[in-house]
């Protein structure tokens, strides 16, 4: 996307977005992408304002206001980009804030199988406009006026002389270069310095970027995991270095250690993993995550802010004196009884096998335990009892040890909070799981509103937990949390994030939801001077999708997947598809090679009358291979000299007809087969790493369009090895088959395999791309698998190996294997068999030309 693609969107009037969702959402199904996004008329629609409220209507719902809104969001974000950083291509990142269900304060313990319950917001986010930089520079800003501008380089972070684990290493560098003054950078910095450890010099290129938020900062919704994760996606993208959600997650996690905090990774897991009504159960022991569907729309999960957490040098050292007990000292405390208390360890080990296999009494027994262990201890009483523990703390936390030596630490309320959460998220997990059956009706509806009432008494134990034994509120808290409990159609509440501050989430009903707001408006917010909507105080949010790119691209791609199932109605829509493709900025997947393949003897044309090689057969008064090689400079420019695959028989003729023309010759021996004869270009291109574009040199209809759109396709779908334009035809030469997702299964030739030809079908044109070297990679080990020694010949139809099927056979078992999308005109299949081909390819010629 572009910054010019971005400041169209200022052109959509609140008039035009009225009508723009009465289509999108008309019928009682929603329209596709394909169906909206190029329109229903005949002719192609404007793809890019559509295809953004397409994006928007799916992330964010179908009001009008909250899709206007975005809107301008989206413009306003550019205009202050180009303003700061010029005009180009740019990319957008949407990160949800965390709404979590159940489950505070157990991310970080490593003694525990502990989980938590969690989603992200379809209503509030953090968004990220960014673009690479040539440089390792990083400059980022904000909408906000109270965080300013920054700018650093990766440079200025560690070394690339990393000694071991990621984890290790930063945690080596945090330990040495500990954090200065608190700023908003840091978070961004940490993201950054992060990479660099992780993945030393492939972390070279930075990122000019402008963010606006619409989480509360401090307020117990993530909105610093939402930068640290967009910071982390940014670098991650800009540098290629890829990962999975999960993992991007965990890397992010470590990241915001640079803060100050050691905090856990559930704020992380659930931005990069959050799916639309669904809650994501993490279980961490485990660093796995599953979704769990929430029940119907007529809840609310609301989250009133009491005041910001304070982020200051004080509340982060409470925050890591629980991580430090949590992470380090009650598991050094446990491995102790080992030698100290050998039944009680014993009895430990036996609940925690149990509590694995699923055993509800095994948390009794572990609670038994767990009050063994000693009410508060300090540090240099465990660093005289556990030095091992003691050094873990001081590297790990060296400003908690410098400041709390003599300070009671808390132990024993510490662990009760962790197996009470244990406790009460595994039986919340399994409420909602229990509603997911297929009953409907009003039994249905009693059933889910018994269950958010014991959401909701376990909600109020939650935070019982949190003020009694962890020790995370505050009198505002504990304040704002009485008014509404006040009202008796609330379920639930519990104070939500880190605590000493922030968010309060309440569980209610649909029907409840006004007047709540209005009695916490009144009791609260009003005596303060606050008006609690209008500052953002108050966020209704519903189970939405997590961290994803505001991308056209994969709007267009649905469209193109859509057309690819379309069957009968392809026609209908080809001429809307290329005009998307056309619409494309000319961006391709990397450097093209073109290869021709003019071999074989001709013997059946010669049967038709055919006195010449095919490819150097007559259409209007030039050879075919001419025509082929003209549409392909036409389609792509200068290129590597294209390669023209010839046989002994036909060499010296098709180098009388290409004279002049800068091409590569390569001969091929023996006439074995069409993939044989590619395979015969695998030394001149061995160290090629682009996209080869191979075509037979007896297809002169095939437009420079199409190839271009082919390649248009193959950026959009940049993953794919293969990707094939196709046609639908009667009675195809060369049958394309899907499975029923659409996805391409296999192909094969009628010819060649004696079978008969279907009425109609799909089938490839005589053009293909491919990723050069996967290409000669199936190549290879194809040859290897059917090749026989003895009798010199391929143990295949004929003796041969074929081209392009056997490819498509061979990848199409991939994820990522082989993409086709029938974009052609059938008259551009029209090749040359025979004699009377060759007025067919004049007439289609003629008639493409003036279409």
């Amino acid at each position: 996307m572009n910054t010019s693609d971005l400041q169209q969107l200022s052109d959509i009037t609140r008039t035009r977005l009225s009508a723009e969702l009465r289509e999108l959402t008309h019928s009682s199904a929603e329209l596709t992408a394909l169906e909206y996004v190029l329109g229903e008329s005949g002719a192609a629609q404007p793809s890019l304002p559509r295809t953004v409220i397409y994006l928007l209507h799916r992330m964010y719902g179908p009001d009008n206001e909250t899709l206007n809104d975005q809107l301008q969001r989206l413009t306003s974000m550019c205009a202050q980009f180009v303003e700061l950083y010029g005009e180009g291509p740019v990319s957008v990142l949407r990160a949800p804030a965390r709404i979590n269900i159940l489950g505070e304060h157990v991310d970080y313990v490593s003694y525990l199988r502990t989980a938590s319950l969690s989603f992200g917001s379809r209503e509030h986010d953090m968004l990220m406009l960014y673009r690479a930089s040539e440089t390792d520079r990083i400059r980022g800003a904000s909408t906000l006026e109270e965080y300013p501008p920054f700018a650093f380089t990766l440079a200025e972070g560690p070394s690339l002389d990393a000694r071991g684990a990621a984890e290790t290493d930063w945690l080596s560098y945090l330990y040495e270069d500990p954090t200065s003054a608190p700023h908003w950078s840091n978070y961004v910095r940490g993201a950054a310095y992060f990479a660099r450890i992780r993945w030393g010099a492939r972390a070279r290129r930075g990122f000019d970027f402008v963010v606006d938020s619409g989480i509360p900062a401090g307020g117990g919704a993530s909105s610093s995991s939402a930068l640290v994760v967009l910071a982390s996606a940014a670098m991650q993208e800009v540098n290629r270095l890829g990962c999975d959600p999960i993992e991007l997650a965990r890397d992010a996690a470590k990241a915001e250690w640079y803060v100050g905090t050691r905090g856990g990774s559930m704020d992380h897991i659930t931005i990069c993993l959050a799916k639309r009504d669904h809650a994501v159960l993490i279980s961490y022991p485990e660093k796995q995550a599953r979704q769990v569907a929430l029940p119907g729309r007529q809840f609310r999960w609301i989250t009133f802010f009491s005041q910001p957490a304070d982020k200051g040098r004080g509340v982060m050292i409470e925050y890591n004196e629980r991580a430090a007990i949590s992470r380090i000292v009650i598991p050094a405390l446990i491995e102790g009884w080992r030698t100290k208390q050998p039944e009680r360890y014993a009895a430990w080990l036996a609940a925690i096998q149990s509590l694995q296999t699923g055993s509800a009494a095994a948390l009794d027994e572990i609670e038994r335990l767990l009050q063994e262990l000693p009410c508060a201890l300090t540090l240099t009483e465990i660093e005289r009892d556990y030095p091992e523990a003691f050094s873990a703390c001081a590297r790990a936390f060296p400003a908690l040890v410098a400041e709390r030596g003599e300070s009671p630490l808390q132990v024993r309320a510490r662990a009760l909070h962790h197996a009470g959460e244990v406790r009460r998220v595994a039986t919340v997990a399994q409420v909602l799981e229990s509603l997911s059956s297929k009953q409907t009706g009003s039994a249905m509806r009693g059933r889910v509103d018994e269950a958010m009432r014991e959401l909701g008494s376990i909600f109020n134990q939650s935070h019982q937990s949190l003020r009694d034994l962890y020790g995370v509120s505050t009198s505002e808290v504990e304040r704002l949390t009485e008014i509404i409990r006040a009202d008796r159609s609330v379920y639930g509440t519990h104070l939500m994030g880190g605590g000493f501050g922030g968010n309060v989430l309440a569980l209610t009903s649909e029907e409840n939801e006004g007047a709540l707001i209005e009695r916490v408006q009144t009791a609260y917010y009003e005596p303060q001077n606050r008006q609690g909507v209008q500052e953002g105080s108050v966020m209704i949010s519903t189970a939405g999708d997590g961290l994803a790119p505001i991308d056209v691209e994969s709007v267009w791609r649905e469209a193109v997947e859509q057309f690819n199932s379309s069957d009968r109605d392809v026609p209908k829509h080809r001429a809307r598809i290329a005009a998307l493709l056309d619409s494309m900025l000319d961006e391709t997947p990397g450097e093209v090679w073109p290869v021709i393949v003019a071999a074989g003897k001709g013997t059946r044309a010669r049967g038709t009358g055919l006195d010449v090689p095919k490819p150097l057969a007559a259409v209007l008064g030039e050879p075919a291979i001419v025509h082929v090689l003209r549409n392909v400079r036409t389609a792509f420019g200068a290129t590597r000299p294209p390669i023209a695959i010839v046989s002994p028989e036909s060499q010296a003729k098709t180098r009388d007809a290409l004279a002049g023309d800068d091409v590569t010759f390569v001969v091929q021996p023996e006439a074995l087969g069409t993939g044989d004869a590619v395979l015969c270009a695998h030394k001149e291109m061995r160290d090629f790493q682009g996209r080869a574009l191979v075509i037979w040199g007896t297809q002169p209809v095939i437009r420079p369009e199409t190839m271009q759109r082919t390649l248009k396709l193959a950026a959009l779908f940049e993953d794919y090895e293969m990707v094939v334009p196709t046609a639908h035809l009667e009675l195809p030469y060369a049958p394309l088959l899907r499975d029923e997702r659409g996805r391409v299964q296999s192909a094969y030739e009628t010819h060649l395999e004696r079978v008969e030809r279907p009425a109609s079908g799909e089938s490839n044109i005589g053009m293909f791309l491919l990723k050069s070297e996967a290409m000669f990679e199936a190549l290879v080990e194809l040859k290897q698998r059917h090749w026989d020694e003895t009798q010199r010949r391929y143990k295949r139809y004929d003796g041969e190996l074929g081209f392009p099927n056997e490819l498509i056979n061979y990848l199409a078992g991939r994820e990522a294997g082989v993409f086709a999308c029938p974009i052609a005109d059938s008259r551009e299949e029209q090749g040359i068999k025979k004699l009377e081909d060759l007025a067919r390819c004049e007439r289609f010629i003629g008639a493409l030309a003036l279409e």
